[in-house]
């Protein structure tokens, strides 16, 4: 599995219900593997955004190549909120290594 991580501060006077409805897409890829995408506030600072993107069916050399394809849709997107959100302070895609449950022993 890959994540993509995202954070960004909305600018000032922008609420995210503002953002949200810039930031949705005008158009879905078939076969696009963002299939679930969180977005959340940072509780002692509701501007700061942070959303994370499981990429489930793709390895890191598929990367190129779904993002040619998202490219026109994304670039539309990003157009819509530039105005509404500063540049990401992150902004990278990382493959996940482990997964936890914390709530239960971990054995080795």
């Amino acid at each position: 599995m890959l994540i993509a991580a995202m954070s960004r501060r909305l600018n000032d006077g922008v609420d995210y219900a503002t953002f949200r409805k810039a930031w949705i897409p005008d158009e879905t890829v078939p076969g696009d593997p963002r299939t679930r995408v969180l977005s959340a506030l940072n509780i002692d600072d509701p501007r700061e955004l942070f959303t994370l993107a499981l990429i489930e069916n793709a390895e890191p050399a598929d990367i190129p190549v779904w993002m040619d394809r998202i490219a026109p849709i994304e670039k539309r997107r990003y157009e819509r909120i530039k105005h509404l959100v500063g540049e990401p302070t992150l902004n990278a895609v990382y493959q996940v290594i482990t997964e936890d449950d914390l709530s239960q022993p971990i054995t080795e």
